[in-house]
């Protein structure tokens, strides 16, 4: 089978919040909201963190410090909680270990044509297609990949943040939870998950809208996937061929996450040693990276980072479909236990922590912030 070259017409900007509805009948609906609500990875995340909010509190109690996971990464602000800036990560990581890390720049808010003219500048350097995302985002938040030059100024243009402008990088996508404390010289691996990306098989009959609504997952996420595709779904894709409905590696977004942990081989476990050594002061966090195949990230070869995540990200592992709910709060827990230890451990050594009222603010700014992007 061979991948098909179609791809959604619009922006995700573009796409109107009611394209969904025009595409579903209500039978179909009232399913589709059954099954999501069969598996626990679709739940709304407030339902889901409930125990969990209730377990960090505990934590605070326990350790007599209810803040110390703000200290657990120094390098960031709140420890990576809220509003953390990508570049502060990759950019020491970039210096230190540049064959680590997918080529970027940042650029800064500012006058279009200034921002236009160092994009041209990067993609000249590096080629398209390339990654476009706001420098302070979560959850896939505002992330494109551009395959043309007028896709990237559409999008500096329309967005005046801060962004972050990265090559691509093809290859296998995952996310490894590392989490080290001061004294140790070796990360612990918490967590290893395997991103990987729905698609559906073209017949040379049905469009794309059947093909959506007969696959079992994608079906289950085909309110997102009609926004996205809402000008293409009349079209029939070619006998034997694979549509890619997703290509951000958010689960949030639609991407698949399974459980990678037997992966955690001596030789990844000393390429994230070499790149957390990069980064001081980065010790507790989520790595999103990719790599050629899946035996190239076994043994640690070919590690290209996208991204540096802080406290709040996920041992993304419990995800994998059909996990039972109970081992994704055991991994959740541990995840949380650690960061209270590090983060205490830290506080020890003149780390300082960041209020409630400070983090709460902060947790308000950024969801404002999410308002303005797709």
């Amino acid at each position: 089978m061979r991948k098909n070259t179609m791809r959604p017409a619009r922006f995700p900007w573009q796409s109107a919040a009611d394209d969904a509805s025009a595409y579903l009948k209500p039978r179909e609906k009232l399913a589709i909201a059954l099954g999501r609500a069969k598996r626990w990875e679709f739940w709304p995340w407030w339902i889901y963190y409930v125990p969990i909010v209730a377990w960090i509190g505990w934590l605070g109690v326990k350790h007599r410090s209810p803040m110390a996971f703000t200290a657990v990464n120094p390098i960031l602000g709140d420890g990576g909680m809220a509003g953390e800036r990508k570049h502060v990560t990759l950019n020491p990581l970039q210096a230190n270990a540049p064959d680590l890390v997918a080529t970027f720049v940042l650029i800064a808010t500012g006058r279009v044509r200034d921002r236009i003219r160092s994009l041209l500048d990067f993609v000249e350097q590096v080629g398209l297609p390339v990654v476009l995302k706001p420098d302070v985002g979560q959850r896939g938040r505002g992330v494109l990949v551009a395959r043309d030059i007028d896709a990237a100024q559409s999008y500096l243009t329309r967005f005046s943040g801060d962004v972050v402008v990265q090559r691509y990088v093809d290859g296998e996508e995952f996310g490894v939870f590392v989490a080290r404390s001061a004294a140790a010289k070796a990360p612990q691996i918490l967590s290893i998950v395997h991103k990987t990306f729905p698609g559906v098989v073209g017949d040379g009959a049905s469009t794309l809208h059947e093909l959506i609504m007969r696959d079992a997952r994608a079906k289950l996420i085909s309110a997102m996937l009609f926004k996205r595709w809402a000008d293409e779904l009349h079209a029939i894709p070619d006998s034997g061929s694979i549509v890619q409905l997703v290509e951000i590696g958010a689960h949030s977004r639609g991407s698949v996450f399974l459980d990678g942990n037997r992966h955690a081989t001596p030789e990844l476990l000393r390429a994230m040693t070499r790149l957390l050594d990069a980064v001081p002061g980065y010790s507790f966090c989520r790595i999103d990276l990719r790599a050629p195949t899946v035996n190239h990230f076994r043994e640690g070869r070919g590690l290209q980072v996208m991204e540096l995540n802080g406290v709040s990200a996920e041992s993304a592992h419990i995800y994998h479909p059909d996990t039972p709910l109970l081992v994704g709060y055991h991994a959740m827990f541990k995840q949380w236990s650690l960061a209270f230890t590090i983060g205490k451990e830290n506080t020890a050594n003149g780390v300082p922590t960041t209020s409630p009222l400070v983090l709460w603010r902060r947790f308000r700014e950024d969801v404002a912030r999410g308002e303005r992007w797709f």
